[in-house]
């Protein structure tokens, strides 16, 4: 059934005129205005703003109808069907400059007529919600604080937030249009030689890509920045390749604060060495002082998201719980506690406004939010734990049929410890409030991970889960967090 619509009809003829109106009439249109002249059309066309315009080609006047639509076409949005007896090459290539929605040679029947304006009104349709969308999209992109450059699949320019604008030293108009390599140059950190950006791979294969060494991105006047990056595939929903997303972000900052906690490390590790006489009150002293940097690490984290405040506390304390339930040996619970309390660390490299937002995350967010447990891996490295701690965490996401992230992996390849971590994770965070909804309670959160039994989660694990809630009767504690 086709749209009812405003319809315009421009005519000089007013016998066919009537009788277009009958026509559109009967279908269930209305006749929002008539003309015979551009003049006219294109005063009636403004002050009216009807939904489609049936333009004959020929009119009174100067101007005719692929003028009068090519003026009407500069000032707003409305599709035009041309209606001619003359259908000769000129006038056809003049009325496609304008871009028509269709082109009806006189005389024509109802269904012609019926057919051009259901096409006409559905291509004007999806054209509209494609601009809404494509609006959307440009607003996200320009709104989020990582750095964010989008190519087609030649690797040329289409779209630069202001952060990337910002870190590169170009303007969005300059850089459009050119190969991402023109304008984000990386180079290796410590040969200054330079790296294929990510996007090459990307393209290739249609896969995230991660840079795996340490870069500088040379600037447009020069300067050099170390920072980090990922490259994502733009698939359409045929499954065909539009381009791809590099997202990038200045690590400056993190550089100093890693500087500042080795720092810290060092000067504790002196202190310790300075009085090997008192090891035991030594030990005490560093195990005090590491308790306070992850509490530290864990309360940063938590400060920028008000809505998981506690989040890995009763993440942690739940894994300890499960550990125990399986029977794993109490010189493993320290890791899993540690590892609990700081699993999240790496969001502080994803913006607050995606964090908090009280919606579901576009795919372009989603892929920024998958890169946490990277992120914190390449701080937590760092820490001479004396437990494999940062890869406990960068494994936390990871899902017992490999269907998980970053890497993939399944089965024993995730630490036993990762396998409790995930499955503690999903359960607290289905059972406490999110931003974009309610919390949906423990028997959801037994209920998601029973489901996924042997397939995302390790069934061993699931299992201890269940016993501690319903034949232990664990509870999560109320966290205070500092504001």
């Amino acid at each position: 059934m086709v749209e009812k619509a405003r319809i315009m009809v421009v005519e000089d003829e007013a016998v066919i005129s009537l009788e277009i109106q009958e026509r559109l009439t009967k279908m269930g249109h209305s006749i929002c205005g008539t003309a015979a002249s551009g003049e006219e059309a294109v005063a009636i066309a403004t002050a009216k703003r009807p939904d489609l315009i049936l333009m004959d080609v020929q009119l009174r006047g100067d101007q005719d109808g692929v003028d009068t639509a090519q003026q009407i076409r500069d000032q707003i949005e409305i599709p035009v069907i041309y209606l001619t007896a003359f259908a000769d090459d000129r006038t056809v290539e003049r009325a496609r400059l304008t871009e028509p929605f269709g082109y009806l040679i006189k005389p024509f029947s109802e269904k012609e007529l019926y057919a051009a304006i259901e096409t006409a009104l559905y291509k004007h349709s999806m054209e509209a919600k494609l601009r809404e969308s494509e609006r959307r999209y440009a607003a996200t992109v320009r709104c989020i604080a990582d750095c964010v450059i989008v190519t087609d699949t030649e690797m040329n320019i289409t779209l630069m937030n202001p952060a990337a604008q910002g870190v590169t030293g170009w303007g969005q108009a300059e850089a459009v249009g050119k190969k991402v390599d023109e304008v984000f140059k990386i180079v290796d950190e410590k040969e200054l030689t330079p790296v294929e950006s990510p996007l090459v791979e990307t393209i290739r294969r249609r896969v995230v890509t991660n840079l795996a060494t340490p870069v500088l991105l040379i600037t447009k006047n020069g300067e050099k920045i170390p920072v980090e990056d990922s490259a994502a595939p733009m698939i359409d929903d045929r499954g065909e390749l539009t381009g791809a997303v590099l997202v990038f972000r200045d690590i400056t900052e993190r550089r100093n604060a890693e500087a500042a906690i080795k720092t810290a490390f060092d000067s504790l590790e002196e202190r310790v060495q300075e009085q090997t006489a008192e090891l035991r009150t030594s030990f005490e002293k560093l195990g005090r002082a590491m308790e306070g940097t992850i509490q530290a690490l864990a309360t940063m984290v938590e400060a920028r998201d008000r809505y998981t405040a506690g989040h890995q506390v009763r993440v942690a304390d739940l894994a300890c719980s499960i550990a125990r339930q399986m029977g794993v040996i109490e010189s493993r619970l320290p890791i899993i506690r540690i590892a609990g309390l700081i699993h999240d660390v790496g969001k502080v490299c994803v913006p607050t406004e995606i964090l908090n937002k009280p919606a579901p995350l576009s795919q372009i967010e989603f892929e920024i939010v998958k890169q946490h447990p990277k992120a914190a891996f390449d701080v937590l490295e760092k820490i001479e734990f004396p437990w494999p701690v940062a890869e406990i965490v960068l494994q936390h996401h990871e899902r017992y049929d490999g269907s998980g992230y970053p890497s993939g992996l399944r089965g024993d390849q995730i630490f036993l410890e990762a396998r409790i971590l995930g499955v503690a994770d999903v359960v607290e965070a289905m059972s406490s409030h999110r931003p974009y909804r309610a919390a949906l309670g423990i028997e959801r959160g037994l209920e998601e991970i029973i489901k996924g039994r042997g397939t995302q989660y390790d069934p061993d694990v699931v299992d201890a889960c269940v016993r501690v809630f319903r034949e232990e009767g664990f509870k999560f504690k109320e966290v205070q967090v500092s504001t």
